[in-house]
């Protein structure tokens, strides 16, 4: 059930990362350049990439990590929407502060919690936040939904369809 739960976790992570990534793209920050630019730069910078679509693509795969993360911290519990929705926006702010001041600067070759690192992030803070909590929302959400359904069927002794094997 553990390895059912991460998948879940997995799944939810994208659809969350697809729900909130378009507000890195839609909200436009100050660079340091004075450039504005789409908050989603602060990935695509992080993975030292020059096209938006390595951005994005970096922020999918990290959605669905933390996603991966969450089902496994969650795998034991009994997940409704509710507890679902809030367990998801505290990660999603725990995600926040974990990326915005350890993962973002350690890609960029800035030493995690300091003045340095913060001044990387600082102009996305914003943005980052509400994508994070948007993120974990949407996460808690449809982990909750998946978890339930997974659960229901294996209480009710449905097994999943058997894969067939050419002989």
């Amino acid at each position: 059930m553990m390895a059912k739960k991460i998948g879940a976790g997995a799944v939810a992570g994208l659809v969350g990362g697809l729900v909130s990534a378009p507000l890195l793209q839609l909200v436009h920050v100050s660079t340091d350049t004075g450039i504005r630019a789409p908050a989603m730069g602060l990935v695509t910078g992080a993975v030292h990439a020059t096209t938006g679509a390595a951005g994005w693509l970096a922020y999918l795969l990290y959605a669905v990590i933390i996603g991966g993360l969450f089902g496994w911290l969650l795998w034991k519990q009994d997940v409704d929407a509710g507890t679902g929705l809030a367990w998801g926006a505290l990660y999603g702010a725990f995600w926040w502060i974990v990326s915005g001041l350890v993962l973002i600067p350690a890609l960029r070759g800035i030493a995690p919690f300091t003045p340095a690192a913060v001044d990387v992030v600082r102009v996305a803070s914003f943005p980052w936040l509400a994508a994070m909590i948007v993120n974990g929302l949407v996460l808690g959400g449809v982990f909750a939904t998946l978890a339930r359904r997974l659960t229901a069927r294996a209480e009710s002794g449905v097994a999943a369809p058997a894969t067939r094997r050419a002989a």
